[in-house]
């Protein structure tokens, strides 16, 4: 009898290290599903925070009356833009372009398998609002100095101590310097521990419209560095990984003819 109870005891403990051995097992790809959901959930949260924000920006854009960066520049070196109608480009928006198509030309462009594509994509409008155009440098970015301020207070800090780098994206609009006609507008937000950038470029249709042309393009792009940075100073921010949306609205000046 002695016998069969040590055997009984024996036997129990060796379904019960199976039994946890299974639940170790189990345990482990329950937690590592629940951390992709997780993942997957927040990166879903951060592209629609950049998302509203994006519309937010084009839609105050829109309301704005006429003003330096609405108003058509003079000369063919403005921004102009259209649909190409052959080539890889078929369909999107692109670059007018000369000719020759070996320079941006507004005046006497059309858009063309040569030039820019302009087209949403996951680092940005390319050319026109890539924070990161040229390569090691970022358009914009505060080390989180203006988190919970409002543009009109912490632009002149930014603008001095180079935390707008130009030379990242000569294409990009704004923001650029000290400006106040665009105060209401926070290109700068912070939500959850994360910071969101917003640049904004305003080109004009089509091509060949020379000056008088009431129809622009907003091209905006949100922008926000995933892990958030700590680093001092911009350069130290693009060991982070960009990360991006981009939307394209109308604005309307006028009657359109």
């Amino acid at each position: 009898m002695n016998n069969n109870i040590m055997n009984n005891k024996g036997f129990t403990l060796v379904e019960l290290i199976i039994a946890t051995t299974i639940i170790l097992i189990v345990s482990l790809g329950f937690f590592g599903w629940a951390s992709t959901i997780i993942q997957t959930n927040l990166s879903i949260e951060k592209n629609n925070t950049a998302y509203s924000m994006a519309m937010d920006v084009a839609e105050r854009l829109q309301r704005m009356s006429d003003n330096t960066l609405i108003q058509k520049k003079s000369g063919s070196t403005s921004k102009c833009v259209g649909y190409a109608s052959s080539g890889t480009y078929s369909g999107t928006l692109t670059e007018c372009r000369n000719a020759a198509d070996s320079a941006v030309d507004c005046s006497a462009g059309d858009p063309n398998k040569t030039g820019s594509y302009l087209s949403p994509g996951t680092t940005g409008m390319t050319r026109y609002t890539n924070p990161n155009y040229v390569t090691s440098r970022l358009y914009l970015y505060d080390n989180n100095a203006c988190a919970g301020q409002m543009w009109i207070d912490c632009r002149s800090g930014l603008t001095t101590a180079s935390n707008i780098d130009a030379a990242a994206n000569g294409s990009i609009d704004h923001p650029n310097a000290i400006s106040s006609a665009y105060d209401s507008i926070n290109p700068i937000r912070s939500y959850k521990n994360t910071t969101y950038y917003a640049v904004w470029t305003v080109a004009y249709m089509p091509c060949n419209a020379g000056t008088n042309t009431d129809r622009r393009k907003i091209l905006v792009t949100v922008y926000w560095l995933d892990p958030e940075p700590t680093a001092s100073t911009a350069s130290g921010a693009l060991s982070s990984t960009i990360k991006s949306v981009s939307i394209v609205t109308d604005k309307v000046i006028g009657t359109e003819s």
